[in-house]
């Protein structure tokens, strides 16, 4: 369970849908006016209790960091180049009865505003969402509700979004389907703030053990009847999720780029120190049997890693595998994602040099 109350100080966003928000042309200058906040209007973080919380907005939450004149951005999704800033007087920030109103004046030869306003004109981006760092907050007894008392907008940002921050999953998770559901609603920034919230060991191991089940989850749901593709069709397979080899196809274990060592290199001891933990083994190796057990360290080959995750990959393991590479007993489709994942390493080492 997160420990909510060491949330204080941490990088957070929250976004809503505004009512009030719009894009004006006017003599030639081009004006953006919304709500970035609303005042004493509870939603859900993470879901919602039990799993997450109910969050209420103070009317006073502002009040310091607005008389501290904070210097903070507007952007797109809370990325990119600036569209607007406080420091230059473009972008304009303050309250009122109903929350933290925005005004930004753009500059409509920029190609992002350019971008921008056909799209809220067709209302197809129509949310607001601000990233900031909580220093007072009150929580009801049971956690289940959070009030932000003062929170700090310095170096943060007001984006405009597709969608706010705060995950609209349900409450109660009855089922697997349940559970795809709230990860698929997850803003990645805000579950990662949430699991440095928690501070407990081993965060990296179990995002690696979930990623496993759902790649398992993954290969027993796709169809394994003999299906003809087309060349374009099999390339795009394969090159899946930013180039890497589709789990579900190939035994390779997909690239990660880490630290180097160019050391000597005892894979007999190593392997005999791997646990039986499919997280580390993965780690460490660059290749699996997919008709193997993913939790015995037999179903792997090419280790280059210690085994524990966050170990440095070992150049000279690197390299021995690389020459085994081609005589090795493994399918001859799996060649090439191996050696792909090898050579990554190879190049970690050149651009840390």
């Amino acid at each position: 369970m997160v420990d909510r109350h060491r949330l204080l100080d941490a990088p957070e966003r929250r976004g809503i849908a505004s009512g009030q928000f719009e894009l004006r042309s006017a003599g030639g200058q081009l004006t953006l006016t919304g709500y970035a906040s609303v005042f004493n209007s509870p939603y859900d973080v993470m879901g919602g209790p039990p799993f997450g919380w109910r969050e209420i907005v103070d009317p006073h939450a502002f009040d310091v960091t607005l008389a501290a004149k904070p210097d903070l951005h507007l952007l797109i999704n809370h990325e990119g180049m600036p569209l607007a800033r406080t420091k230059s007087g473009t972008l304009k920030l303050a309250t009122d009865s109903t929350g933290l109103h925005v005004e930004a004046g753009l500059d409509p030869s920029d190609p992002d505003v350019q971008r921008l306003n056909p799209k809220m004109a067709r209302g197809d981006m129509d949310e607001m969402s601000f990233a900031f760092r909580t220093k007072r907050d009150d929580w009801s007894e049971d956690d289940s509700e959070r009030r932000l008392l003062e929170v700090s907008l310095h170096k943060g940002d007001v984006s405009v979004v597709n969608f706010g921050a705060n995950p609209a999953t349900s409450a109660q998770m009855n089922g697997i389907g349940d559970v795809l559901e709230m990860l698929t609603g997850l803003d990645p920034d805000q579950a990662a703030t949430e699991l440095r919230a928690d501070g407990g060991v081993g965060v990296l191991e179990r995002i690696a053990k979930a990623r496993d089940v759902l790649i398992g989850l993954h290969r027993s749901m796709t169809p394994r009847g003999r299906q003809t593709l087309s060349l374009s069709d099999a390339r795009a397979l394969v090159d899946s999720v930013d180039g890497e080899p589709d789990l579900a196809l190939r035994t390779a274990i997909p690239v990660h780029s880490t630290a180097t060592v160019d050391a000597p290199w005892n894979g007999p001891a190593a392997e005999a120190a791997a646990p039986n933990d499919r997280a580390v083994l993965r780690y460490m190796h660059a290749w699996v049997d997919a008709e193997g057990d993913p939790a015995q360290k037999s179903s792997y080959k090419f280790p280059h890693h210690d085994p524990h995750i966050g170990a440095p990959a070992n150049l000279a393991a690197v390299r021995n595998a690389l020459s085994r590479l081609p005589n090795a007993n493994i399918p001859d489709a799996d060649r090439a994602g191996v050696e792909k994942h090898l050579r990554r390493h190879l190049d970690d080492a050149a651009a840390d040099n």
